[in-house]
């Protein structure tokens, strides 16, 4: 009976403290790791999106300049697209097709478009966000070739890391035909 009982005597108090305290060291690394992983994860998906946005935004811009004859920049933060006034005799360039503009303030300003008009407030739909900068937009011209709308803007969720950034340069944005301001 007396070796029964030494076989059936368990762990003592002091083994059961010192077991748990190692398991609960491993199950803080690992919770600890899994946790960092999970916040790297959604700042990536999020740099991703804004930098998904930017490149859309990007596309519909040029789809726009190669569809217009004339552009207007305004600022750098505005650019106006014009296009021919179908009904017009000599086919003048006075139509206005849309307008492209940033806004915000600091280190981050958005991307609107607006269709139709002139100016980017109320009905302006926003392309693109966390843009560093608010001025992107210029109009190059050189001899013997169309004018360029050009773009260059630099998006980054978190602009005090600034090896976060993604740049979108785009200066071969042709016009259709010359007439620009």
């Amino acid at each position: 009976v007396r070796r029964l009982r030494r076989c059936e005597r368990g762990i003592t108090l002091t083994e059961l403290l010192v077991s748990m305290s190692i398991m609960g060291f491993v199950m803080g690394a690992v919770v600890v790791l899994f946790t960092s992983g999970s916040t790297a994860e959604a700042q990536l998906n999020l740099r991703f999106q804004a930098q998904s946005e930017a490149r859309v935004a990007l596309e519909v811009l040029r789809r726009d300049v190669h569809n217009s004859c004339s552009a207007t920049v305004t600022g750098g933060t505005q650019v106006t697209l014009y296009t021919i006034d179908g009904a017009a005799v000599s086919y003048p360039c006075t139509v206005v097709s849309s307008t492209w503009c940033t806004s915000g303030s600091g280190s981050r300003f958005a991307l609107h478009r607006n269709a139709g008009s002139t100016t980017c407030s109320g009905s302006a739909q926003q392309r693109a966000d966390y843009i560093t900068a608010g001025s992107v937009f210029s109009v190059q011209t050189a001899s013997g070739e169309l004018p360029k709308v050009a773009v260059d803007m630099t998006v980054n969720r978190e602009p005090a890391a600034t090896r976060f950034g993604y740049r979108l340069d785009d200066a071969d944005v042709a016009l259709v035909s010359m007439g620009t301001t």
